[in-house]
Order: structure tokens, then C-alpha cells, then sequence
């Protein structure tokens, strides 16, 4: 991201994308590894394509 950019942001805007850029891959990450687990214990429920 250019710096320019982020610096002419409020501080609330700066808090959410920083929050974002750390809670989204945690929450596709969870996703996964959920499906993963239900993936397991029963493999017909879930098609990985």
C-alpha cells in the first residue's frame, strides 16, 4: 500500500485494516482447518475440488 495513501487516512480507518489484514487469514485458516476435521471424520461430507 502506498504510504502516501495511508498516511492521509483517520486513525479509525488505519485500526480496521490492520485488524483485517490479521484476522482474515486467521479466519480462512480456521475454515480450513474445520473442514479438514469434518473432512476426517466423515469424508463423504465434504469434496475438496
Amino acid at each position: 500500500m502506498n504510504s502516501c495513501f495511508f498516511i492521509a487516512l483517520s486513525s479509525e480507518i488505519k485500526l480496521f485494516i490492520e485488524l483485517s489484514a490479521i484476522i482474515g487469514p486467521l479466519a480462512i485458516l480456521g475454515v480450513v482447518l474445520l473442514l479438514k476435521r469434518i473432512e476426517k471424520d466423515n469424508p463423504e461430507k465434504i469434496r475438496w475440488r
